[in-house]
């Protein structure tokens, strides 16, 4: 299902960064540029989340929320504020009016794509779990004979659930879960033993359920308090498991999957055939796939490397037996297909060759755009963060920051013409974070130091400085253009 996002800010950088971030992660996403749009478009149309800007010109967000929350689509849609301020208070009143969450600006990929998917994920799951769950009860009690097909059905999707809390690990449990059923087989299972050892596979990780989202999804070093809550992820899982009468032994690959052959695991500290039989098979199977999908740390591993890893690691880590079966898979898949995909590779030599000499070519460009940008005064290593590290999507922020200065030039001296410095603060304040956002952080903070001024109506400060901020825009957007025009094309 693509989700609907309405993005609402009268910044066209904002918008411009949040389509684009949203858009690449498969969300249909429209754009507004005022309170004003965004209502008119919620008369026919319901999306599934709405992210809204505090400061805008007309109505604010919080008078748009109120106007929301007074149609029949107030209840159905979750709304994030977007804001570039540290404000308690606004953040507090904004909550009073059932904003589900803040996102600051200029946008942090991650954050960005974790918070809406979050709010999204619990709006739904607020709505339509009782719902659901009554739905599917009276299925098996009505029709007994499709029991063990649903059973797997929500399992399957309840593994689903799990993985989608880690950006980086979809579909690991229903590969886990076929590596395992794979083990076995050649192990000499029977049929009614693999299908159980396939569904422990499928929730071998259901105890991540009641790890936080912030500690699954970090991308840096786990602190050793987060890595013993991430632990604890084998005994809730346990927990959770175990009552489930008609399959004792579900609940033991989720405990002791973590246990090593040489007693140096966890939770319990088990060694050699101490450990559950199925709970040392999943083991292999969910290192193996550790290493052949990718992670926050890193890529998928070679094959070879992957060997050496199993081989290192038997009578260790693994039960000697299972990891000489899976060296066994390993070697027969000579096409590499036991991994995750998420790639298209090129088919032949050829194609590939002429792949990496365009790449050295764009490599080559690209280094000369970012330097020529640097020397211009542009920060590009805090542009790059705020575009997923992405030079085409941060081409994109720059060319429509120089797009919108005109404008801002002119809305601002109109501004101070007519005196309205309430309007001077919202678009210093829209300047700051566009500046922020490509990484022109010395205009930002003449921006940020005018957006103050404005709110204290330091009038003479304001008059004194504006020429010099425009100059400074005018000078940012100098730098910009003659590296786009010179460079831009070939990236």
């Amino acid at each position: 299902m693509q989700y609907h996002i309405a993005v609402t800010d009268d910044d066209a950088i904002n918008c411009k960064a949040a389509e684009l971030i949203l858009s690449f992660n498969g969300y249909k996403v429209s754009c507004f540029s005022s309170g004003e749009e965004l209502l008119q478009f919620l008369v026919n149309e319901t999306p599934d989340l709405i992210l809204l800007d505090l400061h805008m010109t007309g109505i604010d967000g919080f008078e748009t929320m109120r106007r929301i929350n007074s149609m029949e689509i107030g209840s159905k849609v979750p709304v994030i504020f977007l804001t570039a301020d540290n404000d308690s208070d606004k953040e507090t009143t904004a909550l009073d009016l059932g904003a589900r969450d803040f996102v600051s600006k200029p946008f942090v990929t991650s954050v960005l794509l974790l918070r809406v998917r979050n709010s999204i994920e619990l709006f739904h799951l607020q709505n339509d779990l009782k719902t659901e769950v009554q739905i599917k009860t009276a299925e098996v009690f009505k029709e007994h004979a499709r029991n063990e097909r649903l059973s797997m059905q929500v399992v399957k999707t309840l593994a689903g659930t799990i993985d989608a809390k880690d950006k980086y690990t979809n579909g690991h449990s229903s590969r886990v879960a076929e590596y395992a059923k794979m083990i076995a087989k050649r192990a000499g299972y029977n049929d009614r033993a693999l299908e159980e050892i396939y569904m422990m596979g499928l929730l071998h990780d259901v105890g991540k359920i009641g790890v936080p989202d912030t500690i699954i999804n970090k991308p840096s070093r786990l602190t050793d308090d987060e890595y013993e809550t991430i632990k604890t992820h084998s005994i809730v899982g346990y927990g959770i498991l175990k009552n489930i009468t008609e399959m004792p032994r579900l609940a033991i690959g989720a405990r002791s999957h973590h246990e090593r052959y040489d007693g140096k695991g966890y939770p319990d500290g088990l060694s050699g055939t101490d450990i559950p039989e199925e709970a040392r098979i999943i083991a292999v199977a969910d290192a193996y796939d550790a290493m052949s999908s990718r992670r926050s740390y890193h890529s998928i591993f070679a094959q070879e490397y992957i060997k050496s890893e199993l081989k290192k690691g038997r009578g260790t880590q693994f039960d000697p037996e299972f990891a000489d079966i899976m060296l066994a898979m390993v070697n027969e898949d000579k096409d590499y297909q036991m991994r995750e995909f998420y790639d298209n590779t090129p088919a032949d030599d050829s194609a590939e060759a002429q792949a990496a000499a365009r790449s050295d070519e764009k490599d080559e460009a690209m280094f000369t755009f970012l330097s020529m940008l640097d020397a211009g005064g542009i920060e590009t290593a805090e542009g790059l963060k705020y575009s997923m590290n992405d030079v085409g999507f941060y081409t994109e922020m720059l060319k429509e920051f120089v797009s919108g200065a005109e404008d801002r030039e002119t809305a601002m001296t109109n501004c101070l013409a007519a005196q309205d410095y309430s309007k001077y603060t919202v678009y210093v304040h829209s300047l700051k974070s566009a500046s922020k956002t490509i990484g022109a952080t010395r205009l930002s903070a003449l921006a940020e130091k005018m957006e103050t001024a404005a709110k204290n109506m330091d009038i003479v400060y304001i008059i004194e400085n504006n020429d010099f901020l425009l100059a400074t825009l005018k000078s940012t957007v100098g730098g910009i253009m003659m590296a786009t025009n010179l460079i831009g094309d070939e990236l």
